[in-house]
């Protein structure tokens, strides 16, 4: 069990370190150390028995016991040190190697997750194995040595009682196996009513405004309390099925010291041993079971622990978008979709079919229909968010899965309607697609955004912390700093969703203006909710129930009569 947590935890962060090795030999002298003295003790008693205790060999075996305490200091002070800093260093690494994992998939994987089970996986779960790590692998090695040497020196002193001793601990063993296999049906509910807990959570904190506005309070609430109920009652059973075998476990122990003192006592009133020594034996055997007590507690741990690294290794066996094993440069920025195929799973039908178009290279084309038509998910198909099902998405002639995630991102930037900000100041927001960027050049960045007056009127300008998500900015203030962002990053293919449809006109104004800079000299695919904005687009693509109906310029696709020509009229109308 425990090799099994130490090849999960070294499997998880793809890495070894050599300093929690050298740690938990340390721990493993520290126990030594800690069953030294116990032979001196002996060797006090049988002298004290026997009237040959004397001054001198008094104070050497005490400097003995007290040079055993100091060695076992100074052990476990070199192995604690070495134990957390590997443990750690080892658990960054696999938090690094998660998150660089979750960046490669695709995003059709997170929309079927509940935010509270993976904001779990990533911080409870990967908290407890690191704990394990850290706190329990060294203490472990330590708990074992520390009977073991006992266990053999008691085996010097008398093999008989030795065997008593060992005899009990396999039925011991035997009851902890079943505890820990009572607690594991259990487990699987505390991490399951555990993750629900946490999604219902932060589903209530997130909508605590709608669910006040909409006077649902009491359902909301009975739903929180249902999901934490069901937590409460997962962790108390967790806690009361296993306890009768922990008892038995502990019993089985106790018993063996029993039995232990009676083998003793009828050896001794057969004259087969000293008294000394099953005085002796019984005094060095009562810490051995009590260690080995201590020791079965600290197992339960792993029940944990082996549920939780379960679900983090679910984590990095989810297939990642592929990536080629030799990467090709687009030699272009055309973007051409040859029979593109796309579906949701779970959904019945699919959301893009058989779509074959060419989006011309430092051009503007715009991707149109009626809601639910496809064109968000034409969009992100483009950037390679998600992967289609059949056909293929070129970029300068190259396929997009030949020219991998990385190199593809370094060519793409995007500006949605919900705008990501991240915790930390707006520099650091600006910086996020080039962290490299002087100030100098975020500052020009901004100003052609139109941002930069707004932002030098924060606090601190450029080194204002924002609130979470950007609370405290308006709508088109985080916008600004979106197509900031993508300025800066200065990526030839350009991705929009329309960004001006939900702010005052004051602000669509400056939107469209920062629009325009950042269009200029590349191919810029728009995703438009009014045609009016796009009606002097060089290309205009229209798709309806995932379908390709039309394409071309505004006045063509008005004389066609089809769905453009339907949905202009209506926006007209309106």
């Amino acid at each position: 069990m425990i090799r099994e947590l130490v090849q999960s935890g070294y499997k998880l962060s793809g890495t070894r370190d050599a300093r929690l090795t050298r740690g938990l030999v340390w721990s493993a002298i520290e126990g030594l150390f800690a069953a030294a003295p116990y032979p001196l003790l002996y060797l006090l008693l049988r002298d004290a028995f026997t009237g040959q205790l004397q001054g001198p060999r008094i104070a050497w075996l005490a400097a003995g016991m007290a040079l055993c305490v100091v060695l076992r200091i100074v052990a476990g002070s070199r192995g604690m040190p070495l134990v957390f800093t590997g443990a750690y260093a080892l658990m960054g690494e696999a938090r690094l190697r998660i998150a660089d994992h979750l960046r490669r998939l695709p995003m059709g994987w997170f929309t079927r997750q509940r935010g509270g089970d993976l904001a779990a996986r990533l911080t409870s779960d990967l908290e407890l194995v690191e704990n394990l790590w850290s706190h329990f692998l060294g203490v472990f090695v330590a708990g074992v040595a520390m009977p073991s040497g006992l266990l053999v020196f008691l085996a010097w002193l008398d093999w008989r009682l030795a065997l008593v001793v060992a005899a009990t601990v396999p039925v011991a063993v035997l009851a902890l196996m079943i505890a820990q296999w009572k607690a594991g049906a259990a487990g699987v509910r505390v991490m399951e009513a555990s993750a629900t807990a946490n999604a219902e959570l932060q589903d209530y904190l997130q909508g605590i405004a709608t669910i006040r506005s909409s006077g649902r309070f009491g359902q909301a609430w009975a739903r929180l309390q249902s999901a934490l109920d069901e937590q409460h009652r997962a962790v108390i059973e967790v806690e009361s099925r296993p306890a009768p075998w922990v008892a038995a476990y502990g019993f089985v122990l106790e018993t063996g010291f029993v039995l232990l003192a009676v083998a003793g006592v009828w050896l001794s009133a057969q004259g087969r041993l000293p008294v000394a020594s099953l005085v002796a034996f019984l005094v060095l055997a009562a810490p051995l079971y009590r260690q080995l007590f201590d020791l079965g507690l600290s197992v339960l741990l792993l029940r944990f622990g082996r549920r939780a690294l379960a679900r983090i290794e679910q984590l990095l066996e989810v297939d990642a978008l592929a990536e080629p094993t030799s990467a090709l440069s687009p030699a272009g920025q055309d973007i051409e979709l040859r029979n593109v195929h796309f579906s949701y799973d779970g959904e019945s039908g699919p959301a893009l079919q058989g779509i074959s178009t060419v989006l011309p290279a430092r051009r503007l084309t715009a991707v149109v229909g009626p809601s639910g038509s496809g064109k968000s998910t034409l969009v992100h198909l483009i950037a390679r968010l998600w992967e289609v099902d059949e056909g293929a998405i070129l970029l300068g002639g190259t396929d997009l899965r030949e020219i991998g995630t990385d190199a593809l991102h370094g060519q793409v930037a995007m500006v949605f309607q919900d705008v990501v900000l991240f915790s930390g100041s707006v520099l650091d927001n600006l910086r996020i697609g080039r962290i490299d960027a002087s100030r100098e050049q975020v500052q020009e960045a901004a100003r052609r955004a139109q941002a930069h007056e707004f932002i030098m009127a924060l606090p601190q300008g450029y080194d204002t912390l924002l609130d979470e998500g950007g609370a405290s900015l308006s709508g088109g203030e985080r916008q600004r700093i979106s197509i900031a962002r993508a300025l800066l990053k200065d990526a030839p293919v350009l991705l929009l969703d329309e960004a001006t449809a939900s702010v005052d006109p004051t602000a669509e104004v400056q939107i469209r203006r920062a629009m325009s800079e950042l269009a200029t000299g590349r191919t810029v695919v728009v995703i438009a909710h009014r045609l009016q904005s796009v009606r002097h687009a060089d290309h205009i693509v229209v798709l309806e129930q995932g379908r390709l109906v039309e394409q071309g310029r505004h006045e063509s696709l008005c004389m066609a009569g089809g769905t453009y020509a339907r949905l202009w009229a209506a926006q007209q109308a309106g």
